[in-house]
C-alpha cells in the first residue's frame, strides 16, 4: 500500500476505535467520576428482564441543583453500570428545570463539580434537556449551557413527551 493511503488508513482506523465507548468492551464496567463500583453477587439480577425488553428508557426529572441532581446523576451512572456489560441497550435522559438549570451554566462555579460526571454521562449516551423556560426566569442564556446539552421550551412537557414515549419516569425529590 503506498504510504499516504498506509497513513489516511491508520488516520481512519484511529479514529473509529476513539468512537468505540469503554463500555463496549465485553463485560466492562462503565467508570464514573466519584461513582465508584458496587460488585452485584452472582446469581443476583433480573432473570434477563432487561435483555428482552430493551432498551431500557429513562427520563430523570430534576428540579434541586443541590441534593436531587446528584441522587439523578448517581441513579444513572448505577444504572449504565448494570446495563452495559450485560449489552443491554439503554437511553437515558436528564430533565433539568426550576433551579436545577443552574447546574446546565458551565460558567458556575458554585455547580462545576457535576461538570465531569455530566461530561462522564453524556459521553456514555446520556441526552440532558434544560428548560428554557426556568432558564428564563433565572436570567440565563442559551450560550451559558453546557455545549452537549439541549434547550428545549418547557421541562415538564419535555417530560410528559417522554413518558408517552414509554419512558419510566423517575422525579428526584
Amino acid at each position: 500500500m503506498p504510504r499516504p493511503l498506509l497513513s489516511i488508513f491508520s488516520a481512519v482506523i484511529l479514529l473509529v476505535g476513539s468512537l468505540t465507548p469503554l463500555c463496549a468492551i465485553a463485560g466492562a464496567v462503565p467508570q464514573f467520576p466519584n461513582i465508584p463500583d458496587v460488585p452485584v453477587p452472582p446469581g443476583l439480577g433480573y432473570g434477563g428482564y432487561f435483555k428482552d425488553h430493551q432498551p431500557v428508557r429513562i427520563v430523570f426529572g430534576v428540579s434541586d441543583p443541590d441534593g436531587a441532581l446528584k441522587e439523578a446523576l448517581t441513579n444513572a451512572a448505577y444504572t449504565i453500570k448494570y446495563l452495559a456489560p450485560r449489552h443491554v441497550k439503554y437511553q437515558i435522559q436528564i430533565v433539568l428545570y426550576r433551579n436545577a438549570v443552574r447546574a446546565a451554566d458551565e460558567f458556575s462555579d458554585r455547580y462545576a463539580g457535576f461538570g465531569p460526571l455530566m461530561r462522564a454521562l453524556h459521553d456514555h449516551g446520556v441526552e440532558f434537556r434544560v428548560c428554557n423556560n426556568s432558564m428564563h426566569a433565572l436570567g440565563m442564556h442559551p450560550g451559558d449551557v453546557y455545549e452537549y446539552m439541549k434547550v428545549i421550551p418547557a421541562g415538564i412537557l419535555q417530560i410528559s413527551k417522554k413518558q408517552m414515549q414509554g419512558y419510566s419516569y423517575i422525579s428526584s425529590p
